[in-house]
C-alpha cells in the first residue's frame, strides 16, 4: 500500500481512527488518574577519595581515574545493600509504624519475616546513582513525601555510619592482633639481649684474666700500682741479699716468703678491680664494640649480636603497625559527607500526566493508524484508477465515474462524488 493508498484508506475510516484515538487517550488520563500517586526524595553524597585521618594514605598517590569510577560503584554497593536498609529500619523502627507499613505496600504479619520484607521493599524503591564526579544521588520512592524524604536521608546516615563501621572495626582487630604479637616479640628481644649481655660479661671476663695489666682501672689503682713497686723493690732486694749470702741465708729465705706475700695481695687486688669491671656495663658495651669491629674474635657474639638487631627490627616493625592501626581504629568520622539533605518534594514523580497524555496521543496514533491498514487489507475497495490497476494491470481502464479535472490533494482528496468507493463485491 502506498503512502496515496494510505492516505486515502484513512480519509475514508476516519471515524474508526478517531475512536480508536480517543479510547487509547481516554484509557491512559483514566489509568494515571486512578493511579497511586508517588514521591521521589532525593539526597546528595560526597565521596572522597582521600582520607585525612588515616596514617597509611598519607603519602598515597593520586587515584586513577579507572579505579576511582570502581571506588564509586564499590560506595553505590555498600548503599544499597541490606544491610544498610536494615540500619534504616531498626533506626525509624519501621515495623511498628502501620502508616510508613501502608505508604511503603507491605503489610504486617507479627513474624520474623517482617524486617525482611521490609529490607526488600526499601531496596525495592531506593535507587542510587553516580557519574564521572565524585557524588551519589541516592533517591527514594513512596506514597507519602515526609516519608519518602525521612527514609532518603535515614539511609544517608546509615551509609555513613556503616562506612565508619568498615573502617574502624578491622583495624581494631588488628590493633588487638598486634598488641598480643608485641609481646612475644619483646619478650625475644629481652632474651637475645639477655644472651648477649651474658656472653659479652663472658668475654670480657676472660679477656681481663688474660691480660689485667692493661686494663684501664688497674693502671690508675694507685695501691695496685704500691703494691707493684713494692714487689719490684722485693726482688731487687732479693738478688742483692742472693748476691751478699747466698739463697739459703735466713735473711735472704725471709725476703722471698716477703715477696710471695706482696705478689698474692697484688694479684687479689688485681681480680677485684678485673670482677668490679667486668660487671659494669660500660666496659660490657666499650669490649662488645672491640668485637664487632674485629670479626675473628668472638664469632659466636656476632651470631648473638645479629639475633638482637633481627628482634629489634621486627619489634620495630610491629611496632609501627601496632601504633597505625591504633589511630586509625579511633577514627571518628569518614571519607563520606551529605553534600544535600533530602526534602519532602511538593510534586508527585509518578504519575507523570503530561508525559502520559503526550504517549498516549503518540500511541493512539500508531494504533489508529495499525488498525485502518488492517481494516481496508480485510475489506480491499477501489477507490482510485492506481488501486484498479494495482489488482490487474492488463484490465484497460474504459472511464472514471463523477471524474472531476480540478487538482487534488494527498489529504484534502477529490470530491466527496469521486471519493465515494464502488461497494465489495460479491
Amino acid at each position: 500500500m502506498s503512502l496515496r493508498q494510505f492516505l486515502r484508506a484513512l480519509r475514508a475510516r476516519r471515524r474508526v481512527f478517531v475512536v480508536a484515538l480517543i479510547a487509547v487517550v481516554l484509557a491512559a488520563t483514566l489509568a494515571s488518574l486512578m493511579t497511586r500517586k508517588s514521591y521521589r526524595a532525593t539526597v546528595a553524597l560526597l565521596v572522597d577519595a582521600k582520607d585525612e585521618q588515616s596514617l597509611s594514605d598519607a603519602l598515597r598517590p593520586l587515584v586513577l581515574p579507572q579505579e576511582r569510577v570502581s571506588y564509586l560503584q564499590t560506595q553505590v554497593d555498600i548503599l544499597t545493600s541490606p544491610k544498610v536498609a536494615r540500619q534504616v529500619v531498626q533506626e525509624l523502627r519501621l515495623t511498628d509504624n502501620p502508616p510508613a507499613l501502608a505508604a511503603l505496600g507491605v503489610q504486617r504479619r507479627n513474624d520474623r519475616r517482617d524486617e525482611d520484607r521490609l529490607v526488600e521493599a526499601l531496596l525495592h524503591h531506593f535507587k542510587a546513582e553516580t557519574s564521572q564526579s565524585s557524588v551519589i544521588q541516592a533517591s527514594f520512592t513512596c506514597a507519602d513525601a515526609r516519608l519518602a524524604a525521612t527514609i532518603a536521608n535515614a539511609f544517608a546516615n546509615s551509609y555513613v555510619n556503616t562506612m565508619l563501621e568498615l573502617r574502624v572495626a578491622p583495624t581494631r582487630k588488628a590493633a588487638a592482633w598486634f598488641e598480643e604479637q608485641l609481646k612475644g616479640l619483646r619478650a625475644n628481644l629481652e632474651e637475645a639481649q639477655a644472651k648477649l649481655a651474658a656472653q659479652s660479661k663472658l668475654d670480657a671476663q676472660a679477656k681481663l684474666a688474660q691480660n689485667p695489666d692493661r686494663l684501664p682501672e688497674v693502671m690508675d689503682n694507685a695501691f695496685i700500682q704500691q703494691l707493684k713497686a713494692d714487689v719490684l723493690h722485693g726482688e731487687a732486694k732479693l738478688q742483692q741479699l742472693a748476691t751478699e749470702y747466698g739463697v739459703n741465708h735466713p735473711v735472704y729465705r725471709r725476703q722471698v716468703s716477703e715477696n710471695q706475700s706482696l705478689r698474692a695481695r697484688l694479684q687479689a687486688e688485681m681480680r677485684k678491680v678485673v670482677a668490679g669491671a667486668a660487671s659494669s656495663e660500660g666496659l660490657a658495651s666499650a669490649n662488645r664494640g672491640s668485637h664487632l669491629r674485629d670479626p675473628r674474635t668472638q664469632p659466636l657474639e656476632q651470631v648473638l649480636t645479629r639475633n638482637v638487631e633481627s628482634a629489634e627490627r621486627a619489634y620495630d616493625t610491629a611496632m609501627q603497625r601496632y601504633v597505625v592501626s591504633q589511630v586509625e581504629s579511633r577514627a571518628s568520622q569518614t571519607n563520606v559527607a551529605v553534600l544535600n539533605p533530602a526534602v519532602a518534594p511538593l510534586a508527585a514523580y509518578r504519575p507523570n500526566i503530561a508525559l502520559n497524555l503526550a504517549l498516549s496521543l503518540i500511541s493512539g496514533i500508531a494504533f489508529g493508524g495499525i488498525l485502518v491498514v488492517l481494516l481496508e487489507m480485510q475489506d480491499r475497495r477501489v477507490r482510485t484508477p492506481e488501486d484498479l490497476l494495482s489488482i490487474n494491470r492488463r484490465l484497460p481502464l474504459l472511464a472514471v465515474l463523477g471524474d472531476d479535472r480540478r487538482p487534488a490533494g494527498l489529504l484534502t482528496g477529490p470530491p466527496a462524488t469521486v471519493l465515494r468507493a464502488l461497494p465489495k463485491p460479491g
